[in-house]
């Protein structure tokens, strides 16, 4: 049993060490990593020799680290395998061409989602995302999406442990008045996000949902500022997909 657990240990430092270069928007240094990390000297050295064995990572001519090619392998190969995202890409390309604006399918990954598709406006002005950018559920129209999709009970209790940052001055950090907005998107079937994950940006979100009526997935429509007509230019088209998708998902109606 102690086996067990220790090799756990170790496997859960590795990952994040792993996490955190990858999270870096350049390759880091080891001396970065340590202050990051709080592990030993040693026990660091050994993590990164151990990453770079298997081509989880590699080392930059400067002696810096970031995410290497396995990794790159790998997540390839999880988007392909993604069921939603194979039946979503249909969907998400009619509503890109309805709205004219950048399309994301996000899913959940622990206290956080992250974009697993995104389809580009065609607009010389873009959203700046990435497939594989983690982004937070109070912020943002997938996230807020996804929660309204939730029970109750368990989108309380999830709104009641992430933190709420402010990312920008329209961010939503109080937790009731987050609550209230989950709520009404509960029953619009939508919600937008004003600014609040970035300015000069207002996305509609929406969440997929499964044969038992969890949700599995969210798909916004990102419009910038400059560009925003009537909201059910976008509500509308985006309401339309969900629900197309959700079906090709077993989604017979509210359980």
């Amino acid at each position: 049993m102690s086996t067990s657990v220790q090799g756990a240990q170790s496997f859960a430092r590795s990952i994040s060490v792993l996490q955190l270069i990858a999270d870096a928007e350049d390759a880091v240094s080891r001396a970065s990593l340590m202050k990051q990390c709080g592990l030993t000297r040693p026990t660091l050295y050994r993590i990164i020799a151990s990453l770079a064995a298997e081509g989880l990572i590699e080392a930059t001519a400067e002696n810096r680290y970031r995410i290497g090619g396995r990794v790159v392998s790998l997540a390839r190969t999880a988007l392909a395998q993604n069921d939603v995202r194979k039946v979503a890409e249909p969907f998400l390309k009619r509503l890109r061409e309805a709205t004219g604006e950048t399309v994301h399918l996000a899913i959940r990954t622990g206290d956080e989602l992250v974009y697993i598709d995104k389809i580009e406006s065609q607009e010389a002005v873009r959203m700046a995302s990435t497939i594989g950018t983690r982004v937070a559920f109070h912020s943002t129209a997938v996230g807020k999406g996804f929660l309204s999709a939730m029970s109750v009970a368990k989108a309380n209790d999830l709104i009641s442990r992430i933190n709420l940052p402010a990312f920008t001055q329209f961010t939503t950090t109080d937790r009731e008045t987050l609550r209230a907005i989950v709520r009404q998107a509960d029953q619009d079937g939508y919600v937008c996000d004003d600014q609040e994950n970035e300015i000069g940006i207002v996305c509609f979100g929406a969440a997929i949902c499964d044969s038992v009526d969890n949700p599995v997935a969210s798909v916004s429509v990102s419009v910038p500022l400059f560009r925003l007509d009537d909201a059910r230019r976008y509500s509308a088209p985006l309401l339309e997909a969900v629900a197309a998708i959700s079906k090709r998902m077993g989604y017979i109606g509210a359980v």
